[in-house]
């Protein structure tokens, strides 16, 4: 004999979550490629990871985010499932990491780390920048699947 589903409601980091889903696709995809921008630091990484990594993440967390607000219409109180909230969080926050650490090179070369933290601390910013990179896209990849699933097996 089979149990009934046990239906939790939804906290407020995973209302938050679904609600900031979609906006945080933009804003993620924005800072990976032009963050560095803020800080005075420019070069052809830009160009170069506006054309590559930064429509790629912005596709994917798009994805996952419609598909995870959409999901989070569907119950009340409004809100996502707790494992794709706390796997989009993390997404986001890798990404930001690989952002934060990403160089650029030229006359106006380095990263957002080492403009904080000072010159000594670019190499630590390069050795850090393609596993955040690696991750951020394959944790990516994971959330657009994980939210998909989720509409698709009406998971709350």
């Amino acid at each position: 004999m089979s149990r009934p589903a046990v239906v939790h409601k939804a906290n407020i980091f995973q209302t938050l979550v679904a609600a900031a889903s979609i906006p945080m696709a933009t804003l993620v995809a924005l800072w990976v490629v032009a963050g560095r921008l803020l800080f005075g630091i420019s070069g052809p990484m830009t160009a170069i990871l506006g054309y590559s990594l930064g429509p790629v993440l912005f596709i994917l967390l798009l994805l996952a985010g419609v598909k995870t607000t959409a999901n989070a219409l569907k119950v009340r109180p409004f809100g996502a499932p707790v494992k794709t909230s706390v796997l989009l969080v993390v997404t986001w926050l890798v990404a930001i990491g690989f952002g934060f650490t990403v160089p650029d090179f030229g006359e106006n070369g380095g990263s957002i780390m080492s403009a904080l933290a000072g010159e000594s601390a670019l190499g630590m910013s390069i050795a850090l920048c393609n596993p955040l990179g690696i991750i951020s896209v394959g944790l990516s990849i994971t959330i657009a699947v994980v939210s998909w699933r989720d509409a698709k097996y009406g998971r709350h």
